[in-house]
C-alpha cells in the first residue's frame, strides 16, 4: 500500500513486540550511556536536552513520506508518535554526540589502523569463481545496540509498496523502512556499516534508514543506486554496501556529510570483497579518530579475518560457508580479538539475490551462531524447501557456554544496573573457559567497580599471567593491576605496574593514566566511577 498503509500494517500487526523492540529501547539508551559513562544523576538530565535539541533536529529533516509511515506506525500500534520518533532518532543522534566528544577532546586521527588496513557491522560477499555455482552471495553481520531487543522481536519484513517494486528487510518490530538490511526485486542487496568514531557529522541532513529504503524502492541498477545515494547528504558517517545478483557487482559507497566515494568491484579479476568500519576511501580516512584504541583494533581484526576467510574458501563457498564466515570467533588465544561474531551481532542474514532469496539468523546474540532459516522474495513466505544453515553452530560448546554468560553478565550490567549479577555470570564464563584472557580481565574490572579488591587483582593477575596477542591489552591489565594495588595499599607494586605500562605499546589514554598513577594514588571514588565497555572488555576512558 501506501507509506501510511504499510506503517499501520505493520504497527497493527505487532503491536505488542515493538514496545518490547528497539524502538522503546533507545528512548532510554542515551541516558544509560551517559550514565555509565560517569555523569551519574546528570545523566537524565543531559540526555533529555540531546534528545531535545538534537534528536529533534533529527526528527525535523525527516522527509514527509518517512513521517506519514512512522505515523501510520503510531496509529496501528497505538504508540505515541512521539515515543516513535524519538527511538527512530537515536543513530543519528549518538553519532552526532560522539563526534562532538571527539572534537572537544581534540582526539589525534586513528593512523595505525590505516596502516595495517592495506587496501568494519561486518560483510562478507563472494560471486564468480569464489563460489560453487558462480552466483553472488552477500552475508552481513548485523551489530548493533540493544542485544536483547532485536533478538527477542527479530522479522522479516515484506514490502509490496505502491510506489515502487516490492522488497524485503530484516530487522525488527517497530523498524519500518528497508534501508538497513534488505533485498529488492531487481535483485539487489543492502547493507549499512556505520562508522562511530570520526569528527564529521552535521545536523540538517538525511536521517539513516531514509535513503536505503528509497534505493530498495526504485533502483534497478547499482548506477541507479549512485544516482539516489547522491541526491542526500547524511547526518553521520556511514557506508553503504549494494550488490547486483544480475551482473555480481559491488558498490561500496562511502559517506560523510563532506564527502561521498563510488567503489566498484567484481567487473574486474575480484571475486569476493570484505568490510568492516574503516573507511577505504584515504580523506574519509582522515576524519576517523583514535579515542578507542579496543575498537579499532576490533575492526582491523575482523576486517583481516573476513579477507582471510574469504581466500581460503575460494571456489568452495555456498550459503552455508558465508554463514560459517559471520560464525567466526577469531582463530586466536582470545575470543575477542579477530571474532566477527560479536556480542552485539544481532542480526545475520546470507543473500542470494539473483534467485530472490535468503537466510535469516535465529535466537540470541550472536546470532550468527545459530541456524538460519530461509525465505523468498518471490512468494513473500518462509521457504523451507530451501533448508537451513548451520555452518555458524559452534562445536565447541563450553566457549558457547561462557559466551552466553558474557552475554547475559553484559545484559544484567549495562540493562539492570546489577554489577552482582554481572560479576557472578562472568565467573561462570572464566570456569567455562578458563584460558580466555579477557573474560578474567572484565572480572577484574567488575571486582573494581564493586570495591571488591582482592578479586580484582585475582582476575587481572590471571590475565597478565596468560597474555594476549595485542601489546596494548596487556598494557591496561598492568595499569588496571597497578590501580587495584594502589587501593590494596601496595604503592611499590602500584608504581612498578605504571612503569611496565609505559615500557609497553600502548593506547594513548592507558599511557596517560599510568603516567598520572606514578604522580598520584588511584582512588576508591575513580574506582566507583568505571565506565566497563563489555564490546570490548575494557574501558573506553582510563
Amino acid at each position: 500500500g501506501s507509506y501510511y498503509e504499510m506503517g499501520h500494517q505493520h504497527g497493527s500487526l505487532l503491536a505488542k513486540e515493538i514496545l518490547e523492540g528497539p524502538l522503546p529501547y533507545y528512548q532510554t539508551y542515551i541516558r544509560k550511556i551517559l550514565k555509565t559513562g560517569g555523569l551519574g544523576a546528570a545523566a537524565p538530565l543531559v540526555a533529555t536536552l540531546l534528545r531535545r535539541l538534537v534528536g529533534g533536529q533529527v526528527a525535523k529533516a525527516l522527509p514527509d513520506f518517512a513521517t506519514e509511515a512512522l505515523r501510520g506506525l503510531a496509529d496501528g500500534s497505538g504508540i505515541p508518535y512521539k515515543d516513535i520518533i524519538s527511538g527512530c532518532v537515536m543513530p543519528d543522534s549518538l553519532v552526532w554526540a560522539a563526534s562532538r566528544n571527539i572534537q572537544i577532546k581534540g582526539v589525534d586521527p586513528a593512523v595505525r589502523h590505516r596502516l595495517a588496513l592495506g587496501i568494519g557491522c561486518s560483510s562478507a560477499l563472494a560471486w564468480g569463481d569464489a563460489t560453487t555455482d558462480g552466483k553472488l552471495l552477500h552475508g552481513r553481520n548485523f551489530d548493533y545496540h540493544g542485544v536483547e531487543t532485536w533478538t527477542k522481536t527479530a522479522g522479516v519484513m515484506f514490502h509490496d509498496p505502491d510506489e515502487g517494486q516490492p522488497y524485503v528487510a530484516v530487522g525488527a518490530a517497530g523498524i519500518l523502512m528497508g534501508g538497513v538490511t534488505a533485498m529488492n526485486q531487481a535483485g539487489l542487496t543492502l547493507t549499512v556499516h556505520q562508522h562511530m568514531f570520526t569528527g564529521a557529522t552535521s545536523l540538517g541532513g538525511t536521517p539513516i534508514g531514509i535513503v536505503g529504503d528509497l534505493i530498495m524502492r526504485k533502483a534497478e541498477t547499482l548506477d541507479d543506486a549512485e544516482r539516489i545515494l547522491a541526491e542526500h547528504t547524511p547526518i553521520g558517517c556511514w557506508t553503504y554496501i549494494i550488490a547486483d545478483g544480475k551482473t555480481r557487482e559491488v558498490l561500496c559507497h562511502e559517506e560523510s556529510p563532506k564527502r561521498q566515494v563510488n567503489l566498484r568491484f567484481g567487473a574486474g579479476k575480484e571475486t569476493h570483497f570484505s568490510y568492516a568500519n574503516i573507511y577505504l576511501d584515504p580523506e574519509l580516512g582522515k576524519t576517523e579518530r583514535n579515542l578507542y584504541g579496543s575498537y579499532w583494533r576490533a575492526n582491523l581484526g575482523r576486517q583481516q579475518r573476513l579477507t582471510t576467510r574469504l581466500e581460503s574458501a575460494e571456489g568452495s563457498l555456498d550459503a552455508n560457508g558465508i554463514a560459517s564466515i559471520l560464525a567466526d570467533t577469531g582463530g586466536t588465544s582470545c575470543r575477542l580479538h579477530k571474532s566477527i561474531a560479536m556480542l552485539m551481532t544481532v542480526g545475520s542474514v546470507v543473500f542470494r539475490p539473483e534467485d530472490r532469496v535468503l537466510w535469516v539468523a535465529t535466537g540470541e546474540a550472536p546470532v550468527s551462531h545459530n541456524l538460519y532459516e530461509p525465505f523468498s522474495l518471490d512468494s513473500r513466505d518462509h521457504a523451507p524447501e530451501l533448508g537451513c544453515l548451520d555452518g555458524g553452530v559452534p562445536d565447541d560448546k563450553a566457549s558457547a557456554r561462557a559466551f552466553e554468560a558474557y552475554r547475559r553478565a553484559y545484559l544484567a550490567y549495562f540493562d539492570d544496573d546489577n554489577v552482582a549479577k554481572a560479576r557472578t555470570l562472568m565467573s561462570t564464563s572464566c570456569s567455562e573457559k578458563p584460558e580466555e584472557p579477557l573474560y578474567h580481565h572484565l572480572s577484574g574490572l567488575l571486582a573494581l567497580r564493586a570495591g571488591d579488591t582482592d578479586a580484582a587483582a585475582k582476575g587481572l593477575a590471571r590475565t597478565i599471567e596468560l597474555g594476549h596477542p595485542d601489546e596494548e591489552r596487556m598494557a591496561a591489565s598492568f595499569l588496571w593491576r597497578g590501580r587495584t594495588s594502589d587501593l590494596r595499599g601496595l604503592r611499590d607494586e602500584a608504581t612498578s605496574d605504571y612503569r611496565t605500562v609505559l615500557g609497553l605499546v600502548a593506547d594513548p589514554a592507558v599511557t596517560k593514566a599510568a603516567r598520572l598513577g606514578l604522580r598520584q594514588r588511584y582512588s576508591k571514588s575513580q574506582a566507583r566511577g568505571i565506565s566497563v565497555d563489555f564490546a570490548f572488555a575494557d574501558v573506553m576512558t582510563p
